[in-house]
């Protein structure tokens, strides 16, 4: 495992682009203590406090995926995600697109930034931010932290390291997947890891709201749901969100 750590970074994507396109290993990871630009989904600003979390981005060039299939990427980081938490005890689940959550509460998200060659992908950014020491939010009113969930204190050197290593196998067990086919064992782990995975919740697209239950993730990432009267409508990123 390559990592690479930094005290401050203006972002840990940023940082991990330059070396892939300077031909660094794959899986090298950038971990930053400190961002001044982190960003999330859509430039969204990530809030976390130097040194109590986990900031990293992670190089990889996955030209065995196919452009049309990009989103099995973000399936693969967050089953990795998933399986470390769970690992320390903390029920966490997979909210769609690109967040964690435990209960009704965020402790994780991340950003893939891609780049196309053909029809495969060329390379890959996968940057994540995880709550771990934090005990106060100033501007994330559903956030929480791996502290709040259990009361204890971790080694962020220690823990990005295992994190890191959960993602890496998860990313290697997709390739074997597309490699055998197995695109079906993927989506049921993913599906049944779903926040809101069974029942009908509300959603609002706009200005309208209205209550569905998830019916799949497609391929490329769009969420399709089924409202009661058994219509199914599919969303892409941004255009439906979940109600509280």
């Amino acid at each position: 495992m390559n990592l690479l750590f930094f005290d401050t970074l203006t972002s840990s994507n940023d940082k991990a682009l330059e070396l892939l396109e300077q031909g660094c290993p794959e899986g090298t990871t950038v971990v930053a203590q400190r961002q001044t630009s982190g960003r999330g989904q859509q430039n969204a600003r990530w809030e976390s406090e130097a040194g109590l979390n986990l900031t990293f981005s992670i190089a990889l060039r996955p030209a065995f995926l196919p452009a049309e299939s990009m989103f099995y990427l973000s399936k693969a980081v967050s089953l990795g995600i998933v399986a470390y938490l769970r690992g320390e005890g903390i029920g966490a689940t997979v909210k769609w697109p690109n967040d964690i959550y435990v209960g009704d509460e965020k402790i994780c998200g991340f950003l893939i930034e891609q780049s196309i060659c053909g029809e495969h992908i060329a390379q890959s950014v996968v940057g994540v931010g995880l709550n771990v020491n934090q005990r106060q939010f100033a501007h994330a009113a559903n956030a929480t932290s791996m502290l709040l969930c259990d009361g204890k204190t971790r080694d962020v050197g220690r823990e990005v390291r295992v994190l890191v290593g959960n993602i890496l196998n998860r990313y290697e067990a997709l390739r074997d997947a597309v490699s055998r086919g197995g695109w079906a064992e993927v989506d049921g782990e993913y599906a049944s890891l779903l926040y809101r995975s069974s029942g009908v919740f509300p959603y609002r697209c706009g200005s309208s709201v209205f209550t569905a239950s998830i019916a799949a993730v497609q391929a490329g990432g769009e969420l399709t749901l089924r409202t009661p009267d058994g219509k199914l409508r599919t969303f892409g990123f941004k255009e439906v969100e979940f109600v509280r």
